[in-house]
């Protein structure tokens, strides 16, 4: 049976939110993206794409493109100071053809951006939502300059970890935060790191540094490298109240080969704060209304799944609203992300203390239990599987 064609807003153009504006324009859907920012730009560090993200870039007819801008990582490698590995956990683990990507947020949002384009979506730019109302089975957005938007049928809360929505929807949540961040930079990689690893090196749990091939830019040709340096938030007013210099030397300490990389750096605002989300809700869905991406569920990096996570919850939601009446696809949606947003969601918050915590009694336990469980081969399958983000994963979304 054919599904009534809704009017849909969906609040928010980082990455479920496009996403989802695309599959549900091309089902059939008037859908408008409201987006606070003025212009097209991707705030954030590099990131890893995994093989469940790329199955729905695959969905919305943009895997390709966005693959040949990217580093390709084959393997997540662990060291110590004295470079004894840790943990070494690779693709091909799960079968030929696996991988990640690595890849420059822009790059990622310069595609969504196409396909939303095709697909016919209209964006609305610098248009901040500050407040919505529902009334007769209807929602009306109220922008920041005093405007309005009416008679949606559907609102898509997809406005980060940080959103302003989220708390005016009548759906239990909570944003706990993390003590620890990264400071982090984008710099030519210059042969200092393998093109295809995401290469971290680990002193006790309190010192961290991630350098993750990350690609090319679009139009640029330099393979590019993230840096990922641990910091506890307290700390870094007064970090960058120190000379930039010390910091370096801090980096250089741990991870020598690094010095190429940290030569691009000449300032402080170089160097950005990455400041983790822990966002918890009951559920995701009311009348007539879905949180996705990290509005729904940010959560620590520690397992790289953030991008993939919202780009899978914007294919579930498609589906269930081809397959069933509005509020009932919202539940289905809700049932079936639950368990694995649960996952990612426990295993995040289990594994960050042992990477970026105050306790360094877990450095010895830490290292124990890695280097015992990459050597169990369904321990190691399994770890590498939530890597690659197919912890629940369905095909299809």
């Amino acid at each position: 049976m054919a599904r009534r064609k809704l009017r849909i807003a969906v609040v928010g153009c980082g990455s479920a939110g496009p996403a989802a504006a695309t599959l549900l324009e091309r089902a059939g859907h008037e859908v408008v993206v409201f987006e606070r920012a003025p212009e097209c730009r991707a705030v954030g560090a590099g990131f890893l794409l995994q093989p469940s993200g790329m199955a729905v870039l695959d969905e919305l007819g943009i895997r390709g493109a966005v693959l040949e801008r990217a580093g390709k990582v084959e393997r997540l490698h662990v060291v110590d100071r004295r470079e004894k590995t840790v943990l070494d956990l690779r693709y091909a683990e799960l079968g030929e053809g696996m991988f990640g990507a690595g890849l420059h947020r822009p790059v990622l949002l310069h595609f969504l951006l196409q396909a939303l384009q095709v697909a016919g979506v209209e964006v609305r730019w610098g248009a901040e939502v500050a407040d919505v109302v529902r009334c007769d089975d209807k929602w009306t957005l109220t922008m920041a300059d005093g405007g309005r938007e009416a008679g949606f049928d559907l609102l898509i809360v997809a406005d980060g970890a940080r959103s302003a929505l989220r708390g005016k929807l009548g759906l239990q949540g909570s944003d706990r935060g993390y003590a620890w961040g990264a400071h982090w930079f984008i710099g030519e990689n210059r042969g200092s790191f393998p093109e295809h690893d995401l290469h971290q090196i680990v002193q006790g749990t309190r010192k961290l540094a991630g350098f993750l091939a990350t690609g090319r830019e679009v139009g640029g040709m330099e393979p590019l490298v993230s840096l990922f340096w641990s910091v506890k938030l307290a700390d870094d007013a007064a970090w960058r109240a120190k000379p930039l210099e010390e910091w370096k030397e801090n980096v250089l300490a741990l991870c020598p080969r690094s010095e190429a990389l940290l030569s691009q750096i000449t300032d402080w605002s170089q160097i950005l704060t990455a400041r983790y989300g822990d966002v918890r809700m009951s559920r995701w869905h009311g009348d007539g209304v879905i949180v996705l991406g990290d509005a729904g569920h940010a959560m620590s990096p520690q397992l790289g799944q953030g991008v993939n996570l919202a780009l899978a919850d914007a294919s579930c939601l498609a589906r269930c609203l081809e397959q069933l009446p509005l509020n009932d696809a919202l539940a289905r949606y809700t049932q079936e992300r639950r368990l694995t947003l649960a996952y990612y969601r426990f295993a995040t918050r289990a594994l960050t203390p042992w990477f970026q915590s105050d306790y360094e009694w877990l450095t010895p336990i830490r290292h124990v239990y890695f280097r015992t469980m990459q050597h169990i081969p369904p321990a190691r399958r399994f770890m590498t599987k939530t890597m690659a983000g197919l912890v629940g994963w369905q095909e299809g979304g």
